[in-house]
């Protein structure tokens, strides 16, 4: 190691003149550059963007690259896909149905369905007004009133039909059982030359009246305004006491994207809301707060911008859902991150006279740490790019780029900003040099006394403390024999009664079920007789319609009886599937929406059998790297899981007894699980590297006290504030997104509060100096510098382990001691003089 003689030494308590001193310094004032007070390379780097002629630079490239991203940033909402079958891979069966009617019909077409309704029955002026609309409907530009006849001309009728039975009569004119069936049930149109897709019909009751309204599927956005179209044109001129309500597939997209259209900019506020009061009463500065929210936003315009450009390339796929998902990530973990960095440069401002060697330093220690958890998650969520699912596989990438944006943006232009103001930005509260500070002095919540007496509270009897809070959160675990998967319909995806809804249960009472949502049987010509008697056969089957047909293939759509259980209804469509592949197969492909959903659910559970081992794997292997240990990882990983167990319980009991949803999106596990796992590892990184900092000087057992309350209180804080801007999610009125902000809230509130610091904690002091193993820390730092470390009253030091390390007895080289040269006298000799590395503050 090099080595220099300190010509300043002379007059230093307990430095002789002539010294010769290590050149790497720890925590110190110098006059030099801040990127040699980092003494690391990324520290160097980092001390470079906050030096005095660079933050100006670093401000500038950010305002540009905003500006630049600003207007791309406003445009997300043109390439978002909100549609059913945009989510599924275009293997899944339903999904090639899709594909073969669009080459039939040489364009995506969306039914909406027009129901009109009249206690006591309609009345001649209510059809009078009825006919008006269908001629107003059939002008509005997306509306499709008719289509060329599926055969070219030739006419179908029921003659047709009895032509084609006749041969199969008996003496009598019986038809055999199966074609009786056939018979019975199979619908031909008559058309000519072309097909008549608006049409009204009336309901046997006589209070009644649909209207099949067929518009263009340009995207989600568009085909809205279609439909906002559609309804002005059937409230306008309507008979008083006649009620109009507009559903369908198209109407139920067009409500979905109503909500996320106007909460949007409500769900940005209450995110920013809750940031704006975690920071408030963190700092008690009425000034701070403005400059990490001001850089959280500005990642958050850059975010948006690169996936708008991925999206437009379509590289991924954006849903309204990961929209609203990247907002709330963004200003969570921006903020977290930010409450990290702010808590360490506070620290350091009160060593250093220099604002900008103390930003250098701070970057130095809590850098590396940021990096490391920022990078976590986001290896977390690119799991997510496995998946078979498209809606799954954007939202891992569009969440990634959010999080990378929020870590560069604290990394680099937070710093720059705040060395830019100065130490006034603290105000009332401004943190002065002080020669002689406190070991953790410095930040609002490093000081920890709550924190510190926890943790020599657990180190008392650390296995009674987490058998204990195992033991509770076990029970929080049986809460899951309530979960529900699926049963999801329709008017469930909302918590309200938008007039989509409120459509569907009029039609359900004047009209036969299962007419308006069809399944759809595509297959080659040369099948048609085949797939159409075999159909036929089915009981639960109560009318094939024939659709349209070209390219070689024909469309039936197949009515099937509803029987109140929506599971049950869909395995009765994957038996039809199965049944059909054995008739036709390959050419035929079932789908509709019954189809869609029970390939959604299909696609989801696979997705969850590959992913959650990966995000494990890829957790594990990057806690490796970073903690330098096999132990702790595994330790850290097990405690996140049983926390998701616990979460899992906790949700299922709240939705069934509390919020009384039919029934849990089919990708809520896997999203709960890779956000929970990804963000609770991420705030057990800050706590064990600065455990492990500790644990150099101090020795596990003291290490696990003082890294709990120096973290305590800013994890916490960081805690609450992704808690809080997940959970502002529920002021979207959808029960997927109130699912998942309820259950990560909770999760994350669980890991800060408990998991973390109460779990974790006892399991580190328990198994002692073994969790690091087989890193260098297993054998304790009195086998490295020959020094007994400090015991803990009542803790593990007097106690046996949990795991007993074994390496202990392998043989080491000695150790050269070194001496660290400090600017302040009354430093040298303390406990807590620093001698490199970063910790989790």
């Amino acid at each position: 190691m090099t080595t220099r003689t300190d010509a300043g030494a002379a007059g230093r308590p307990g430095v002789r003149p002539g010294t010769r001193t290590a050149a790497l310094p720890a925590v110190r004032t110098v006059t030099g550059s801040a990127a040699r007070s980092a003494g690391r390379l990324p520290g160097a780097l980092l001390g470079l963007l906050c030096g005095r002629r660079a933050k100006w630079v670093v401000l500038a490239v950010w305002l540009g690259v905003a500006v630049a991203a600003g207007s791309s940033a406003g445009r997300l909402e043109s390439v978002q896909k909100d549609d059913i079958a945009a989510y599924l891979p275009g293997s899944a069966d339903s999904a090639r149905a899709v594909e073969r009617i669009l080459g039939m019909q040489g364009e995506s077409l969306a039914p909406a369905t027009v129901v009109y309704e009249r206690r006591g029955g309609v009345t001649g002026a209510d059809e009078a007004a009825i006919a008006r609309d269908l001629e107003e409907l059939a002008r509005i530009d997306g509306v499709v009133a008719e289509l060329p006849a599926p055969t070219g001309g030739r006419s179908f009728d029921r003659r047709d039909l009895d032509r084609e039975l006749e041969p199969y009569r008996d003496a009598k004119g019986r038809l055999p059982e199966g074609l009786r069936a056939v018979e019975e049930k199979l619908r031909i149109p008559e058309v000519k030359k072309t097909i008549d897709l608006l049409a009204a019909e009336r309901s046997r009751d006589g209070e009644a009246v649909q209207v099949a309204v067929v518009v263009r599927d340009r995207g989600g956005r568009e085909t809205a305004q279609v439909v906002e179209r559609v309804r002005r044109v059937v409230d306008a001129g309507r008979p008083a006491g006649l009620a109009a309500h507009i559903t369908g597939p198209a109407g139920f997209q067009a409500d979905a994207l109503a909500v996320f259209s106007t909460v949007d900019t409500d769900l940005l506020l209450a995110a920013m809301g809750v940031a704006v009061v975690v920071l408030l009463v963190t700092y008690r500065s009425a000034v701070l707060w403005l400059l990490p929210l001001g850089t959280v936003l500005v990642g958050l315009v850059v975010a948006m911008g690169v996936n708008r450009a991925l999206a437009a390339a379509e590289v991924i796929t954006v849903s309204s859902v990961a929209v609203s998902l990247l907002m709330v990530l963004v200003i969570g973990a921006g903020t977290d991150y930010a409450l990290l960095i702010v808590a360490r440069y506070r620290e350091e401002l009160r060593r250093h006279a220099d604002r900008h060697e103390a930003m250098a330093v701070a970057l130095r220690r809590a850098g590396p740490a940021v990096v490391a958890s920022a990078a976590t998650v986001v290896a977390g969520l690119l799991c997510l790019t496995a998946a078979e699912l498209n809606s799954t596989k954007g939202l891992g990438p569009v969440s990634a780029v959010g999080v990378t944006g929020a870590m560069l943006a604290m990394m680099t232009l937070l710093p720059a900003v705040m060395v830019i103001c100065g130490r006034w930005v603290f105000w009332p509260a401004i943190p002065h040099h002080d020669p002689h500070p406190g070991p953790h002095d410095g930040g609002p919540a490093a000081g920890g006394a709550f924190w510190g007496r926890l943790g020599r509270g657990i180190a008392r009897n650390p296995r009674r403390v987490w058998s204990v809070t195992l033991a509770v959160l076990a029970v929080c675990s049986a809460g899951l024999t309530a979960y529900r998967e699926g049963g999801l319909g329709n008017a469930d995806v909302f918590l309200g009664r938008p007039d989509s809804v409120v459509g569907q249960e009029a039609a359900a009472r004047h009209f036969p079920a299962g007419g308006a949502d069809p399944v759809q049987v595509v297959t080659g010509e040369r099948y048609v007789r085949d797939v159409i008697l075999d159909t036929a056969q089915r009981p639960e089957v109560t009318a094939i319609t024939l659709g349209a047909a070209g390219n070689g293939d024909v469309l039936l759509n197949v009515t099937v009886r509803p029987s109140g259980d929506r599971d049950a209804e869909r395995r009765e469509v994957l038996a039809l599937r199965d049944r059909l592949r054995a008739v036709a197969a390959p050419d035929v492909n079932v789908g509709g929406n019954a189809a869609l959903v029970a390939d959604l659910e299909r696609g989801a559970e696979r997705d969850r059998k590959v992913i959650i081992p990966l995000v494990l794997l890829v957790v594990f292997a990057v806690l490796a790297l970073l903690l330098r240990s096999l132990v702790a990882p595994l330790l850290l990983l097990a405690t996140v899981v049983v926390s998701f167990l616990a979460t899992l319980g906790i949700s299922a009991l709240a939705f069934t007894h509390l919020f009384g949803f039919a029934g849990v999106d089919q990708g809520f596990v896997l999203l709960v699980f890779v956000f929970l796992v990804a963000l609770g590892v991420d705030y057990n990184i800050f706590l064990m590297h600065r455990v492990r900092e500790e644990a150099h000087r101090h020795g596990t057992a003291r290490g696990a006290i003082l890294g709990l309350e120096a973290t305590g209180g800013v994890i916490t804080s960081a805690g609450v504030v992704l808690a809080g801007t997940f959970a502002v999610l529920v002021v979207l009125p959808l029960s997927q997104t109130v699912q998942l902000a309820f259950a990560v809230a909770v999760g994350v509130l669980l890991d800060t509060m408990v998991v973390r610091s109460v779990l974790v904690t006892a399991l580190t002091l328990d198994i002692g100096d073994a969790v690091w193993w087989p890193g260098r820390l297993s054998r304790g730092p009195a086998r490295r510098s020959g020094a007994r470390p400090p015991a803990v009253p009542g803790g593990p030091a007097a106690r046996t382990p949990l795991i007993r390390p074994q390496v202990v007895l392998r043989t080491r080289r000695p150790v050269r001691p070194r001496v660290i040269l400090r600017s302040a006298p009354a430093v040298v000799g303390k406990s807590e003089k620093r001698e490199g590395g970063f910790s989790g503050m």
